[in-house]
C-alpha cells in the first residue's frame, strides 16, 4: 500500500528536526552591564491611539523629508498632534 501524505506534513517535519536544549546556557563570562530601557514606544503609551487618514502621496513624502532633515526624532504623527492640537485651541476661541 502507498502512504496518504500527511496533512501537516510540513509542521511534523519541523518538530522531529527541533532537538531539547542539550545543556542549560551559560552566562557570559565577562562583566555584566547594566541594559539600557529600550524607550517607550507611542503603541504602548496609552495617551496615543493609532488612527487612519487619507493623505497624499506626495504631501505625506514632503513633510518626512523637511521633518527629517531639520527636525531630528520629530515624526508625522508629532507633527499632525501639533497641527490638530493647534487647530482645536483656534476653534474654542472662536
Amino acid at each position: 500500500m502507498t502512504e496518504k501524505p500527511q496533512k501537516y506534513g510540513a509542521i511534523a517535519g519541523l518538530r522531529k528536526t527541533q532537538q531539547p536544549p542539550s545543556e542549560t546556557p551559560q552566562l557570559p563570562s565577562g562583566p555584566l552591564l547594566p541594559s539600557k530601557p529600550k524607550p517607550q514606544g507611542k503603541r504602548s503609551d496609552p495617551d496615543w491611539k493609532q488612527y487612519s487618514v487619507l493623505l497624499k502621496k506626495e504631501s505625506h513624502k514632503q513633510a518626512s523629508l523637511i521633518l527629517r532633515r531639520k527636525y531630528e526624532g520629530v515624526d508625522i504623527s508629532d507633527l499632525m498632534q501639533a497641527l490638530l492640537a493647534q487647530w482645536i485651541r483656534g476653534e474654542k476661541q472662536v
